[in-house]
């Protein structure tokens, strides 16, 4: 099974990253830390945070972040969980809205995308719910990069 987050608001760009690595990741405020915990329980969701204040349970995980800086909190998750970056899970769900993409016909996108990207992107796909449309531009090869180095320095 595939694991799911559920990251603290002062965690969210660590919960974009998540998600383009193809995790289910939502985020939740710590305002009201009994409804934190029952939705982790409830989702099945690892809390990751760097609140001190919420609190490990023997009904959901907690992972407590030790680095404000994204690519040691990618490292550490890594290390702990063990989480992979498989390049087919890659790019797989909204990154704002953490819904999972759907393939979109190139015809039906073509009044929603630059005409240059119309042009030349035969693959597009899109959010179901904030519509939002996504196919692979040159930031995809950054991305995937800078996935190939967290992967051989987890580890390391």
């Amino acid at each position: 099974m595939r694991r799911r987050f559920l990251v603290t608001e002062e965690n969210s760009r660590l919960a974009r990253w998540l998600r383009l690595m193809g995790y289910d990741t939502a985020v939740a405020c710590t305002q009201v830390l009994s409804a934190l915990y029952r939705r982790a329980y409830n989702e099945g969701r690892v809390v990751v945070t760097r609140n001190r204040l919420v609190r490990a349970s023997c009904l959901f995980r907690v992972i407590h972040l030790r680095s404000q800086a994204l690519d040691d909190q990618l490292r550490q998750l890594l290390r702990e969980l063990p989480l992979t970056l498989e390049e087919a899970r890659t790019f797989t769900r909204c990154d704002l809205c953490n819904v999972a993409l759907e393939p979109a016909g190139h015809d039906a996108v073509k009044a929603r995308v630059p005409p240059y990207v119309f042009r030349t992107q035969r693959a597009f796909h899109a959010c179901p719910s904030c519509r939002r449309i996504y196919w692979a531009a040159t930031h995809c090869d950054r991305i995937q990069r800078r996935f190939a180095r967290l992967r051989s320095r987890a580890h390391g």
